[in-house]
């Protein structure tokens, strides 16, 4: 117990390995960033055994070094074009581009079409049962359909 109360490397040590622990528990990739720095202070502490000013001038480079380098990192997990919660709260954007045949003829612009186990209201031209059509957009609660 003494040695860790003489050795400042092991409380930037432990004091890293509790942010990592939080950030495994988490995972916001907010804690890893900063367990990085404490862990390279724990480094440099080790190694050259500097003053406690050095010491936390290393950690807040080290912070923000970290910080600058996820805010590069971070544009390469995004998918391009489309984020992986875009259609989180829209289900209905799912239906687009689906075909099907439909069940009820559409007249004067409006009809209904069953996709799955639902009924939905439908739009657009005026078309008999049986036709082929797709799913061409999403407008509120209507499908707007299009022949195939």
């Amino acid at each position: 117990m003494e040695a860790f109360v003489e050795n400042p490397a092991l409380w930037w040590l432990s004091t890293g390995v509790f942010l990592l622990v939080l950030e495994i528990i988490g995972s916001t990739l907010f804690f890893l960033w900063f367990s990085g720095a404490m862990f390279l202070t724990a480094l440099v502490t080790w190694l050259f055994n500097p003053s406690p000013v050095v010491q936390g001038a290393t950690f807040a480079v080290a912070t923000v070094l970290a910080l600058i380098g996820w805010q590069r990192f971070r544009p390469l997990q995004k998918m391009e074009g489309r984020d992986a919660a875009s259609g989180l709260n829209n289900r209905l954007a799912g239906y687009i581009g689906r075909e099907f045949v439909l069940i009820d003829a559409i007249v004067n612009g409006q009809g209904r079409v069953q996709l799955d186990d639902t009924y939905w209201t439908a739009v657009g031209d005026d078309m008999p049962a049986g036709t082929h059509v797709r799913v061409a957009a999403v407008e509120g609660m209507h499908f707007r359909l299009e022949r195939v």
